[in-house]
């Protein structure tokens, strides 16, 4: 499948399928695309930052609204032979088309380590360059950039850089439905409201089966901080800036929790071996940002025990999203991934099952406590449901043959340069999490 993605003002390469616009355009340009992204984008920063990002900034942007819009378009099911692999040609506006086609042999393979497909990608002529504002800002002496999503893993990423004092970070958030409320509400409890910089990609498409699995969605997010990056002070007085990814270890691998399992609802944005890729794509464009991941060797459970703000995580973590299929109920399903891992946390960091006041759906906290996990409505849709039963696999395989060989090739030396042992190490324990909380539903 070929997609382009474009300002409205240029023209459609031959050949493409599917058009996203990208940046700007009236309904008339809009109208005759397949879809659009990052609309809103500019404007929302010069109202936050009163000046523009950097070129490069915004030509990593234009890549990653094009990925996304891409992965949108593009059913799996639809399109590829085993349902899942798909090839996408992409062509992507930027100011310098021969530099970026020069770092393919970066980009290809990071984009497909990302989505687990084959891409081919094209740069034209066609960079973005909005009209800086009339006014322009101060000031912006923030110290670096940190993502700030809502989800419990990046609110204590926030609680502790603001108690430990030495930086002084912008949060950014990825603005959808759902998380906006959240996420500012925990700015504001850190004391760094002024601080959130919240932008919405709000990508739309239409005419086609859209693609639900969404595994490059949190590219945008990376991208909307480097932007943000990229209009401090200190980058532009040509220092480095750190951008911070904070996520448990265990999400961050992403460890196929049996061989059958494609983790389609998962997404690969802070493995360290993208980000090992993305960091080295950042040094060959020029771009001083340094990617840190400091909890890539922590469980989600040993990242709440170890808060450096225990009282604030108390009030705060219950309020906290985690859930990979919450929906429009934005209720916590209590029986994914995401959600097993959460309420395995909860129990490490207070000992007991009914030290999560999280509400979930299947089963809720207090049908766990009374082992009611079995023989009512919601237990069996918690007992019966993938994820569960694929963990309560993963951990019976462990048993029977040990972690090293659960986790196999995941993990080598060769595939990850740095600590191999380590997440061998958080991999192990993020699963022994998972199997306490389940040893105390009776499942186990």
């Amino acid at each position: 499948m070929k997609i382009a993605a474009l300002r409205p003002d240029l023209a459609t390469p031959p050949g493409v399928d599917h058009r996203i616009s990208i940046f700007e355009g009236d309904l008339g340009a809009l109208s005759r695309s397949s879809g659009y992204a990052g609309l809103s984008i500019a404007n929302e920063l010069f109202r936050w930052a009163g000046r523009s990002p950097s070129t490069l900034a915004w030509d990593f942007t234009a890549l990653a609204l094009g990925v996304v819009g891409a992965d949108r378009l593009v059913n799996r099911v639809v399109t590829s032979a085993d349902g899942w692999t798909r090839e996408i040609e992409l062509t992507v506006g930027v100011s310098d088309p021969v530099r970026w086609q020069k770092l393919n042999d970066k980009l290809v393979p990071m984009l497909s380590f990302l989505t687990g497909d084959f891409w081919l990608l094209k740069f034209v002529d066609g960079g973005y360059h909005p009209r800086p504002p009339k006014q322009l800002a101060g000031s912006r002496p923030e110290t670096c950039v940190s993502l700030l999503s809502g989800g419990l893993d990046s609110l204590i990423g926030a609680i502790d850089m603001e108690t430990a004092g030495s930086e002084k970070p912008v949060y950014v958030s990825n603005r959808v439905r759902g998380d906006v409320a959240r996420q500012e509400a925990f700015a504001n409890r850190i004391g760094a409201g002024g601080r959130l910089l919240s932008l919405n990609a709000d990508p739309r498409t239409s005419g086609v089966i859209a693609e639900i699995s969404q595994r490059p969605r949190s590219i945008v997010f990376i991208a909307f901080a480097v932007l943000a990056a990229t209009l401090l002070d200190r980058y532009n007085d040509g220092e480095v800036v750190d951008l911070h990814t904070p996520e448990n270890g265990f999400i961050s691998l992403n460890i196929p929790l049996t061989t059958m399992r494609r983790g389609s609802l998962s997404t690969r944005t802070t493995h360290p071996k993208f980000i090992e890729m993305l960091q080295g794509l950042f040094v060959e464009l020029g771009l001083k940002i340094r990617l840190r991941n400091p909890y890539q060797l922590r469980t989600k459970g040993t990242m709440m025990i170890e808060c450096r703000e225990q009282d604030l995580l108390a009030d705060l973590a219950p309020k906290s999203m985690s859930c990979g299929r919450a929906g429009r109920s934005y209720t916590h399903c209590g029986r994914c991934l995401p959600c097993l891992v959460r309420r395995s946390a909860f129990l490490k960091w207070t000992g007991r099952l009914d030290g999560d006041d999280t509400v979930y759906i299947h089963p809720k906290v207090e049908d766990v406590v009374h082992g009611r996990v079995n023989n009512d409505f919601h237990g069996k849709a918690f007992a019966e449901y993938d994820d569960v039963m694929q963990a309560l696999t993963a951990l019976d395989f462990v048993r029977r043959q040990g972690a090293r060989r659960w986790i196999g090739p995941n993990i080598s030396s060769p595939y990850l340069e740095i600590d191999a042992d380590g997440y061998r190490n958080v991999a192990a324990e993020g699963l022994n999490e998972i199997g306490d909380f389940l040893e105390l539903t009776g499942l186990r």
